[in-house]
């Protein structure tokens, strides 16, 4: 599944779907390749942090999966050879995302909802200082506490 399902138009989420979303989520970050999450930094680090709690900084140090060559990422310097580590799907980052496809009868293509800003809409957002801000970390708990509380819900988000 490429992301958290689709839904019709109208969905109201609740709180029980939210806690699908993080076990969706949390199936990916304690994977061999979750570590993916954590190095890829900004919101992506932030939800790995919160979701595997105390477990996520161990995963660093492991280095890539044995799976690596099958999701990769290549980084290939001027002189030497090429290295070679773990990259998360466009499937998965959704799933980290909290994104829904909603068919919505007025497009013919679906529209995203996520609980969380994707990877392009953070990167463009005024969160986005290239490191993790004390605003950041204030943001990211309100959030977290009014989607818990029931008061926030997956927003628009295009791809």
């Amino acid at each position: 599944m490429d992301c958290l399902g689709w839904r019709l138009q109208g969905f109201r989420p609740t709180e029980w779907d939210y806690r699908v979303y993080e076990e969706r989520a949390y199936n990916i970050l304690v994977s061999p390749r979750g570590r993916a999450a954590i190095l890829h930094g900004g919101l992506l680090w932030r939800l790995a942090l919160e979701i595997l709690g105390s477990d996520a900084i161990g995963r660093v140090v492991q280095g890539p999966s044995e799976g690596v060559f099958e999701y990769t990422k290549v980084v290939k310097p001027r002189h030497g050879p090429a290295y070679y580590d773990d990259t998360l799907t466009p499937e998965e980052i959704d799933i980290i995302c909290g994104t829904y496809k909603i068919a919505d009868s007025g497009h013919k293509t679906p529209v995203y909802w996520s609980w969380w800003p994707r990877p392009a809409q953070w990167k463009s957002s005024g969160l986005n200082m290239g490191y993790w801000t004390e605003f950041d970390e204030e943001w990211f708990q309100k959030r977290l506490a009014n989607i818990r509380g029931g008061t926030a819900t997956p927003m628009s988000t295009s791809l």
